[in-house]
């Protein structure tokens, strides 16, 4: 299977991928595409552009930021205007940062949000994580 990574005002960026990845093959997912946007505008257009393509998105960074252009704030606003309900949206726990992640499913759509500090995804990338992914898309 493969998914799409897309970074949001992140930093650490060749660090996150790499965390990421190694979680990923642990579950035989691949990354098909990797993109970035600094703009809640940008962000939007490579989402839809990663679901015409696959059903797995990850989104690293951007947590750390409040206001408009706080991933917090672009996802709740984007969400606001779809079928996603408080049921399809899951805090993910961050035991060593102040970030929460985001599981948000829509149907057969998934965003995984993560904060952009390699060490804090790993930790977050938890066994249940794994084990929804595992159900969810038949890995």
């Amino acid at each position: 299977m493969k998914c799409d990574l897309i970074f949001y005002l992140a930093r650490q960026t060749g660090y996150c991928e790499r965390a990421l990845k190694k979680q990923l093959s642990e579950l035989g997912i691949s990354l098909n595409s990797v993109g970035a946007s600094t703009t809640p505008e940008t962000l939007g257009e490579k989402l839809c552009e990663s679901f015409s393509r696959c059903n797995l998105v990850f989104i690293i960074g951007g947590l750390g930021f409040s206001g408009p252009k706080g991933l917090s704030e672009v996802l709740s606003k984007a969400i606001s205007s779809t079928k996603v309900t408080s049921e399809n949206v899951r805090k993910l726990k961050n035991q060593s940062g102040k970030q929460y992640g985001y599981l948000i499913r829509c149907g057969r759509q998934t965003i995984v949000a993560f904060p952009d500090k390699p060490r804090e995804l790993t930790e977050m990338f938890s066994p249940e994580l794994s084990e929804y992914l595992k159900i969810t898309y038949n890995l």
